[in-house]
């Protein structure tokens, strides 16, 4: 890990010279009188207000206010974290950072050189394998040409382990090494190989900020039924999803420059490059997993709004709403384009052209006008005081997201006219939702052991809540409510889908809903139908209740630094905990000496399981399923 003392930031800030590096840009700098000049690449100007002062190594730009060195312009220009930046300009001018051990840092080194060159390898598969012509042919009907090809580094993963053994073994790289970049699985036993994660498929490299291929995102070229359409990178030592944007690496320099500072938030990696292609390099969209708070920080370090195109139908309406909750929690103001007849970007793009998406951009509506027409187009009679009611209701839990007192007082005369209510009353309700006690979010929070073992979020003695009941009944627990969270932030990760069946049996769940929930998400890592919108349309509606409230929640959670991996085997550890303690509480408080050992039984693997590794954990689990 790289230490920086205030002499070595000297020392690069000194060999740095700041009107050279900001023409590198693309940026034209003039002479004016004395000093240096440049329109602003941070806001939107025809005349110069952008002063350079080489002997100081500072610039401020009098009409928007931005100022800072070397360092600070590279983090606002490119969109990098500070240490980024630091090496970025230290590795330009000489500089030697101080480097202390690190355990990982050599590994890392080893995948992003391997994900460098498999990246080239399945590019190359792509034009010169026989079996990739079904990609090929794809590629044509997307109209995705040999430029475009070239230019995103598209490829095509061979069938099979043994072509990725083989490339490995010429360019020295091992298996472990493959599996620790989520590239294959690692065998099972004596003469197994292992599997191709991406085999036969479409290949898109995914990119950190920096420009490094640290993932994949594989296509499915041939239906198979139990295989989703998309498969992602798991999370490496390389690639961690909730910080990594597809295209934030190239879109980045172009929204820092752009009119108002302006992203658009897309859903796939297609779409993104067709906006690219088109004139549109703003694109970014979220890898493998729903938008976060992460993915906001990063948009929000070169963005200063954004625009969401997403799917026009449920699911895409409900990840709108709760997209934009996130950015506006970030001070961005956000607008909406909704796409007509079915379409895509992609769709959009090639069929009715470049203007024509200039002109849904220019008409984009806010995310609060969009919100207002969803809600009311649910209900059967908007007009009434019971619908103006739920209406007034979602709509002030996205207001409440943003912590700007202007943008909130803005969005609230915006919902007042949209509602035909007085926006005296909307900024009252708004601060008593915004006083409430909020429920916690972070899936770490929940899952993790708590310091007695009792202590769990329902009483002991409650029965369970199972069948048509739940739908009438209280909502789920919070512990299964944040698990619910985690799973939408990580869609169709095998590992959890694997976790969830040799763990996570039903009798562990308190709420038929969350085991609902659970089969939905589970069959969707195994088909590419949208198993979670088909889930949300067939809910009653206090169950919808419990959707909206999860869509909205979902991706706001912080792992606080801890993998899915140990995320989920947290929820597996807890629920069990909570499952155990129920049963216990529904013991008989004296009875007969079977009732008096089977409370002994219960209580002492429940502290074993507070107390007890992951491996051992198992073990106790397997054991309490076989005892049933």
């Amino acid at each position: 890990m790289a230490t920086v003392t205030d002499s070595v930031l000297e020392d690069i800030k000194t060999r740095i010279d700041l009107a050279d590096l900001i023409s590198s840009y693309g940026i034209t700098v003039k002479h004016a009188g004395a000093s240096l000049k440049a329109c602003c690449p941070f806001h939107n100007e025809k005349t110069p207000s952008f002063n350079i002062n080489v002997a100081k190594g500072f610039y401020h730009c009098f009409g928007c206010g931005e100022s800072g060195d070397a360092i600070k312009f590279v983090m606002k220009y490119e969109g990098l974290d500070f240490m980024s930046a630091v090496r970025k300009l230290a590795e330009q001018c000489g500089v030697k950072l101080e480097e202390r051990e690190d355990p990982e840092a050599g590994l890392r080194k080893r995948l992003l050189a391997l994900m460098a060159e498999l990246a080239q390898f399945y590019h190359r598969c792509l034009g010169k394998m026989r079996e990739a012509q079904i990609a090929r042919d794809y590629l044509v009907k997307r109209d995705l040409g040999a430029e475009i090809q070239d230019d995103f580094l598209i490829g095509y993963a061979p069938n099979g382990v043994a072509p990725i053994l083989k490339w490995a073994e010429k360019y020295g790289y091992t298996a472990k090494e493959l599996e620790a970049a989520g590239v294959i699985k690692g065998p099972s036993g004596a003469g197994d190989l292992g599997y191709h994660r991406f085999g036969g498929r479409l290949m898109f490299p995914v990119k950190d900020r920096q420009g490094r291929v640290v993932a994949f995102s594989g296509r499915q070229l041939v239906e198979r039924k139990n295989s989703g359409k998309y498969v992602n990178s798991p999370e490496t030592p390389i690639f961690k999803k909730s910080k990594v944007l597809f295209a934030f690496d190239r879109a980045a320099a172009h929204i820092a420059k752009a009119p108002h500072r302006e992203a658009i938030v897309c859903e796939g990696q297609i779409d993104t490059i067709r906006l690219h292609t088109s004139g549109f390099p703003v694109a970014v969209a979220a890898q493998g997993t729903a938008f976060t708070d992460e993915h906001a920080k990063m948009l929000k370090r070169v963005a200063d709004a954004a625009i969401l195109v997403f799917d026009d139908d449920a699911a895409g309406h409900k990840a709108t709403v709760r997209t934009a909750a996130l950015l506006l929690a970030a001070e961005m103001p956000v607008r909406v384009v909704s796409l007509p007849g079915g379409d895509d970007p992609d769709s959009f793009l090639r069929t009715k052209g470049a203007a024509e998406f200039q002109k849904l951009l220019d008409g984009a509506e806010s995310v609060i006008g969009f919100q207002c027409r969803i809600e009311k187009g649910k209900e059967r009679d908007a007009k009434s005081i019971d619908a103006i009611a739920r209406i007034s209701k979602a709509v002030l839990a996205t207001i409440a997201a943003c912590p700007s007192a202007v943008l909130r007082a803005g969005m609230v005369d915006e919902a007042s006219r949209l509602l035909g209510l007085p926006a005296a009353a909307l900024a009252e309700e708004l601060e008593r939702l915004k006083t409430q006690p909020a429920a916690p979010t972070s899936a770490v929070q929940e899952v993790a052991p708590d310091d007695v073992p009792q202590a769990v979020e329902t009483r002991e003695d409650e029965p369970s809540i199972t069948g048509e009941d739940a739908g009438a009944a209280a909502p789920p627990p919070v512990r299964e409510m944040a698990l619910m969270e985690f799973l939408l932030v990580n869609e169709r990760e095998e590992y959890v889908d694997a976790m969830l069946g040799e763990f996570l049996p039903k009798m562990v769940f308190r709420h038929d809903f969350t085991w609902r929930f659970v089969e939905a998400w589970r069959m969707g890592v195994k088909s590419d139908a949208d198993t979670i919108a088909e889930f949300a349309a067939g809910l009653a509606k206090r169950e919808s209740g419990w959707f909206d409230e999860l869509m909205l929640s979902a991706g706001r959670a912080s792992a606080g630094g801890l993998s899915p991996t140990d995320v989920m085997q947290e929820f597996v550890r807890s629920l069990w905990k909570d499952f155990l303690a129920r049963r216990r509480g529904g013991l008989p408080a004296s009875g007969d000496d079977a009732a008096v050992m089977e409370r002994l039984y219960i209580s002492d693997a429940i502290k074993r399981l507070d107390l007890a590794k992951w491996h051992d954990v198992k073990n106790i689990i397997y054991r309490l399923i076989t005892k049933g």
